[in-house]
């Protein structure tokens, strides 16, 4: 039959009951560890401000675009107060670098603001936030000690004097706090490095927004000392308002500096182009190229006009020339002698009148007169400087051309590259044009940079000041408390739930029905062990009134119900293990038995593991079972006798090699058949089913078969396995007896169950209260 997997109230309040025990030493553990926690914890505090960010630009007033647009951001203000480069700047404004400790007890207290003594030094990084113990002796002496490694350093110095160490110099000076009780005082201090005072002041400030619509932020720093929690949150809000307005122009800054890098290249090209117009106007005479253009045109067309002029002066000198050269009479036009001056016109008229002269002489006179030659000579003469003038008239004609051919190739070599250096002058004007503009919109940029520059204004306003906390922030003692209950109550709860789903014991009887059909005959209650009591001794002759008592009645009333015959009757109980109870309950239940006056004995099969013997305080005997088997002694040489009239046993006798091959003789069947002949009810006592075989046959050779369930001890595996004996061998009389029942109500007449414990007699007899307190931890 298959376990029923529903939840068993009865069960649960079983484990709870076995339970107590463990869920009060949690409750107990978990105040303890609350108390030692709020006790043993340093106080933590909060300081706290609250700000009001309204960050302006008056550059936006006067009409220019702020240099930042996103200034009024309060995500970027609270990433601000909570970066490492600001936290830097508050840790070269607060005064951090040397922590003083006061040692107590258990734990050790910061010195803030009142330390006994200052410390000036000189250290190397390996120092650094490494503990140095000082105890001060008098105003004049202390003990500087120092661990190195596994070496302690310890010596004795004077207030004021260096001490000078491999890596360190150090100077300690009495403060104003000093007092005569510091004296004999254990203290320690430790110089903290930049990078342990930038992480002390990160991890100990949160920075978090109330209204992002009012803009106000709250700022908190946490410490162990109360007045350093508000001194440094005072550093933070001061710093910032510095720090914001610095911050917010650093990037105007760089934008400054690069323009002003810009200017001055800017200024420098222009200065070079300006320097260019210059040499090109100097050296051109013009900035319009156009016009030099026209007017070298002109130019050549003037050097032209004039050259064909002296050309036509050259051929008249030329032919006036040829003319002079010839004896003949010179023929002269008017555009001729209008070339020549008047002197020369004079001449050459002149000669023509001597040369009519001659011609009249030389009719009147020979040649060789006189006359004839003087007029010859004068004739001559002025031929000759008429020619003079001519060729002196030839060759300033001559030199003209030259020099107009020079000009001319000049102008016509100017007038080549006249196009190029108009593209260039346009190109560089216009570069020019461009860095102009540039070097102006740079100008106008600068300004507004500084203009906004100039007109930021960091509105901070503290709503709240740095507070001067009151009351620790921690250790939050109704939490601890209530977290310590609510842990034992939920430890306690995950306690009972586990050991409910982890519990494979029975514990009431409802177990046993769901696992198996076979009957119980009846359940014992438990009952406490007494000291010095064996829980296997015969107790219903002690207190036959007990609650205990009842109950073997009760199962002795059952066993009228279930006998087949009137006939003598064989009572064979086992268990699966041995600790079930069942020689306890062999004993008790063959005494109630006899007590309505039959005889019965009981034979103990358990040669492995004799106890009746011991449970009628007879020492080991030398006969028994195993030598009735063996037919060594008879029955009734064993059969010994007991403080009740009717109830009479049988020991096991000596422990045999082979107790399971002496059961199964027909020695066996011979023994309980002479005891049936003597006895009413034959009980035997047989080992455990579960661990040996010997029991098996005197279950089947019994009337009846009881099977001895412990409530607490025995597993439900066990209940199957006596279903699978039953089942198997046929043991159509069998039923399980369910002992120490720790659920069991009233048994007997009225209440006699919860009238009494143990034993009747007034010495065991405990008081109800202590009883039911007891009974709360019983397992």
């Amino acid at each position: 039959m298959e376990q029923n997997q529903q939840f068993d109230f009865d069960k649960l309040q079983m484990v709870f009951k076995r339970s107590l025990p463990v869920l009060i030493m949690l409750l107990i553990f978990s105040v303890a560890t609350a108390y030692l926690t709020i006790r043993y914890t340093k106080d933590l505090y909060q300081s706290e401000s609250v700000l009001q960010l309204d960050i302006k630009s008056e550059a936006q007033v006067l009409g220019f675009r702020s240099f930042d647009e996103d200034i009024n951001n309060l995500s970027k203000e609270i990433e601000l107060l909570k970066s490492k480069l600001f936290f830097t700047r508050v840790a070269e404004v607060i005064n951090n670098d040397v922590n003083v400790f006061a040692y107590g007890k258990v734990l050790f207290e910061e010195r803030y603001q009142n330390s006994p003594f200052f410390v000036e030094y000189k250290i190397e990084p390996q120092y650094f936030d490494h503990p140095f113990d000082v105890d001060i002796l008098n105003s004049k002496k202390f003990i500087l000690r120092l661990k190195k490694g596994d070496q302690v350093i310890e010596n004795t110095y004077s207030f004021g004097e260096e001490i000078v160490c491999d890596g360190f110099v150090f100077m300690l000076a009495l403060s104003p706090h000093y007092r005569k009780d510091n004296d004999n005082v254990h203290y320690f201090f430790k110089i903290n490095s930049p990078q342990s005072n930038i992480r002390y002041l990160m991890d100990n400030t949160e920075v978090k927004p109330l209204d992002f619509k009012a803009k106000t932020i709250s700022v908190t720093f946490k410490d162990f000392n109360k007045y350093k929690a508000q001194d440094i949150l005072m550093a933070i809000d001061t710093l910032y308002i510095y720090y914001t307005q610095l911050e917010k122009n650093r990037v105007n800054d760089q934008k400054i500096k690069f323009l002003n890098e810009q200017l001055h290249q800017t200024e420098s090209t222009l200065s070079e182009l300006e320097n260019y117009f210059e040499n090109f106007t100097i050296d051109n005479r013009t900035t319009d190229m156009n016009v030099s253009l026209s007017r070298t045109i002109t130019m050549l067309e003037e050097l032209d006009s004039i050259k064909m002029k002296l050309n036509d002066q050259l051929d008249n000198f030329n032919e006036i020339y040829d003319k002079l050269l010839d004896t003949a009479d010179l023929q002269l036009g008017n555009s001729e002698l209008r070339m020549l001056s008047s002197e020369v016109a004079q001449d050459i008229n002149r000669l023509e009148e001597l040369k009519k002269e001659m011609n009249i002489l030389k009719g009147a006179y020979k040649t060789n007169t006189f006359a004839y030659r003087k007029k010859k000579e004068e004739i001559n003469f002025l031929r000759e400087r008429i020619i003079g003038y001519v060729e002196e008239s030839r060759k300033g004609i001559y030199d003209k051309l030259d020099e107009i051919n020079l000009k001319k190739n000049r102008l016509e070599t100017d007038f080549s590259s006249l196009p190029s250096k108009s593209t260039e002058y346009a190109k560089t004007e216009r570069y020019y044009d461009l860095y102009e503009e540039f070097y102006l919109s740079l100008m106008k940029n600068k300004a507004q940079f500084e203009l906004a520059q100039a007109g930021t204004v960091t509105d901070f306003k503290i709503l709240s000041s740095a507070s001067l906390p009151s009351n620790p922030i921690a250790p939050n003692k109704i939490l601890i408390w209530a977290g310590a209950i609510i842990a034992s109550v939920i430890l306690s709860f995950l306690f009972i739930i586990i050991r409910y789903l982890l519990h494979n014991s029975v514990s009431s009887e409802k177990d046993i029905e769901h696992i198996t059909p076979t009957s119980i005959l009846g359940s014992i209650p438990f009952v406490e062990k007494l000291k010095g009591r064996d829980s296997d001794r015969l107790v219903i002759d002690k207190v036959p009134k007990s609650e205990i008592s009842e109950a073997f009645r009760s199962i002795r009333t059952n066993l009228e119900f279930i006998k087949r015959t009137d006939k003598n009757t064989v009572i064979a109980i086992t268990s699966t293990v041995s600790g079930e109870g069942k020689t306890f309950v062999t004993v008790n239940l063959g005494g109630v038995i006899s007590l309505l006056k039959s005889k019965v004995v009981l034979v103990d099969l358990d040669m492995r593991k004799p106890r009746l013997q011991k449970v009628f305080y007879h020492n080991i005997q030398a006969k028994g079972v195993s030598t009735i088997l063996i037919e060594k002694h008879s029955v009734e040489e064993c059969i010994l006798k007991t403080n009740l009239e009717n109830l009479d046993y049988i020991s096991s006798g000596p422990i045999p090699p082979n107790p399971s091959e002496l059961i199964h003789t027909g020695s066996f069947d011979k023994m309980i058949g002479d005891l049936k002949s003597k006895y009413d009810v034959v009980i035997i006592d047989t080992p455990p089913v579960g661990l040996v075989t010997d029991g098996i046959l005197a279950l089947k050779k019994s009337d009846i078969a009881l099977f001895v369930v412990r409530s607490g001890f025995s597993k439900k595996s066990f209940i199957q396995n006596i279903d699978r004996l039953v089942k198997a061998h046929h043991l159509d009389q069998s039923s399980i007896i369910f002992n120490a029942n720790r659920s069991s109500k009233n048994y007997g007449y009225g209440s006699y169950g919860k009238s009494y414990g143990y034993y009747e007699e007034p010495e065991y007899l405990e008081s109800n209260l202590f009883a039911t307190f007891k009974s709360l931890f019983s397992k």
